[in-house]
Order: structure tokens, then C-alpha cells, then sequence
């Protein structure tokens, strides 16, 4: 009779790879409440111990995979950002937006999201840890520029921005996506218009 062979670390290494990989399709196809965790660790061809160790419960489990999901869009993310050369081209980058919101929330379950306030609290946490550096960098770029406002420190303009953000995913429910667009554009332009000091006056 021969002795099983115990699992390899490389093998182990594998499926955690391929339970990651399975788990953000997971994610992004059925939300947060209806997240298989037991699905996922199953096809991975893994034991419930072995991941519960490594990552803890569902909602850790979640957890991590959206910072993982953020983390794979951080460097496209900061390269979008770096290319930008002027605060005109961000505007002109807004008003060219063009697809189907009411398509995209249905094919992923975004709303979903909002019903878990504990994780939706962490993902703002991460955002400002990660992406809000590099908003801030540019908007700093854009004031010593004289392209933009810096009467205001950009710490602030990011959190304006960051509100304006939300409130546009939150219009783009219920209204058309040009008129939103178009709307927050003028609303973004006119809040950081550059004034010089004669004209404050």
C-alpha cells in the first residue's frame, strides 16, 4: 500500500492563485450577499481549513479581494491620472464619457455594494490610502500651474471631488448619462476656476 503524498507547497500556491482568480468573477458577477465563499474554495480544489486560515471568513475574505481588485486597477489608474497635462483635458476627458450605465449595473451587482455599509467604510478607507495620493498629487500640479484655484489646499478639492463623484453614480441611476455628465461638468469647472486677485475683488 503506497503513502499519499502530501499536497506541495508550489501545488498549494496554485489553487490560492486560482481561488483568487475565481473568487473576483465571483464577486463581480453576484455582489456581496450573494458571494458563493464555499463555490469558490470548492472549484479551487482547496479545503475549507487551508483558506479559512490563510483568509479568514467571508466578509475578510471579501475584503481582501476587493483591495486586490483595487490594487490590479491602481497602476492603469495612476498612469490615466500622470498623463493628464493640463485641468482642460480632465474636463474635455468628462464631457467624452460614453456608455450605458443602466447595462452595467445590470451585468454587475453594484448596488449591492451599498448594502454592506462595514465594507463599503473599508473601500473608502483604501481609496483615500491609495488612489486620493494621486488625485491630490495632480491637483497640486494643476495649482502651481494656475490652471486651477489654489486658494483652497488640494487636500479639500479631493474630498469635493470625491462627493461629486458619488453624487454623479448616484444621478446616473434615474437620469441620462450626457445630461449628468454635462450638469457636474459645469459644476467641477465653476467651483475651480482659477480668479486671479483683481478679479476676487
Amino acid at each position: 500500500m503506497t503513502k499519499r503524498q502530501k499536497p506541495s507547497k508550489k501545488n498549494t500556491q496554485y489553487k490560492i492563485g486560482k481561488l483568487i482568480d475565481l473568487a473576483k468573477g465571483e464577486l463581480l458577477n453576484h455582489g456581496i450577499t450573494n458571494f458563493n465563499y464555499e463555490k469558490v474554495i470548492y472549484d479551487a480544489r482547496l479545503s475549507k481549513s487551508t483558506v479559512y486560515k490563510k483568509f479568514g471568513k467571508k466578509d475578510e475574505f471579501i475584503i481582501f479581494l476587493i483591495k486586490n481588485l483595487l490594487d490590479d486597477f491602481f497602476i492603469p489608474f495612476k498612469k490615466y491620472v500622470d498623463d493628464f497635462n493640463t485641468f482642460q483635458e480632465v474636463l474635455d476627458y468628462l464631457s467624452n464619457l460614453n456608455f450605458d450605465v443602466q447595462s452595467l449595473m445590470k451585468e454587475y451587482p453594484i448596488d449591492d455594494l451599498f448594502e454592506h455599509p462595514e465594507i463599503t467604510s473599508i473601500i473608502n478607507d483604501y481609496y483615500y490610502q491609495r488612489f486620493g495620493k494621486v488625485i491630490t498629487d495632480k491637483i497640486a500640479e494643476f495649482q502651481n500651474a494656475g490652471q486651477i484655484r489654489n486658494d483652497i489646499e488640494a487636500k479639500y478639492i479631493l474630498e469635493f471631488l470625491t462627493s461629486v463623484t458619488k453624487g454623479m453614480g448616484m444621478m446616473l441611476k434615474d437620469h441620462d448619462f450626457k445630461e449628468v455628465i454635462n450638469n457636474y461638468r459645469k459644476l467641477i469647472e465653476t467651483a475651480l476656476a482659477y480668479k486671479t486677485n483683481s478679479e476676487k475683488e
